[in-house]
């Protein structure tokens, strides 16, 4: 069962082993989402460390440029209902503040993803940015699993009618 945290400076999550990591706004949780999702119970069941996913509310745009800010493909509670089906240990919900839309990509693996949550795996998507002006990608991800002592892996995109599933696909076609 899906143990849902929401908080605005995250606390720990227990796990001697470590954890296996998401991060994203998983907004409509499509079948790209649930790649990931599948991805990181499966890797957090072979190691024995919890799964746990790392999302945001409201959506970042909505803070950092909010006549950017796409609809939202679903609520936060469809989100949570959703994610309970997914059978990961965590779902994690931060307030996505002015604050935090100002770290850097390399305070909030260390902060967060490392001093929270005890990443010791990260899977992410081929597309991911974060980190202040979305400067972290999967690259820098990467460099600084290496040097931090974690893994990072990008998932492929997964593909229907001719491109790859997105929350800015869907919304495009649900115009």
């Amino acid at each position: 069962m899906t143990a849902f945290v929401r908080w605005a400076h995250p606390p720990g999550i227990p796990s001697d082993r470590g954890t296996v990591v998401t991060v994203g706004t998983f907004d409509g949780v499509h079948l790209g989402h649930w790649t990931v999702l599948q991805e990181i119970r499966r890797r957090a069941e072979a190691t024995g460390r919890r799964s746990v996913l790392v999302t945001f509310d409201p959506h970042p745009l909505k803070i950092v440029r909010p006549e950017h800010a796409p609809l939202s493909l679903t609520t936060p509670v469809e989100k949570k209902e959703i994610l309970a089906e997914s059978g990961l240990d965590y779902a994690v919900f931060i307030s996505f503040t002015h604050a935090l839309s100002r770290y850097e990509p390399r305070r909030f693996v260390e902060e967060i993803l490392i001093g929270r949550l005890g990443v010791k795996e990260l899977v992410i998507g081929y597309d991911h940015g974060f980190g202040r002006d979305r400067e972290g990608d999967p690259g820098s991800l990467e460099a600084m699993g290496r040097e931090l002592g974690f893994a990072v892996d990008v998932v492929a995109p997964v593909s229907a009618d001719g491109g790859a599933i997105s929350s800015s696909r869907i919304r495009t076609l649900l115009e």
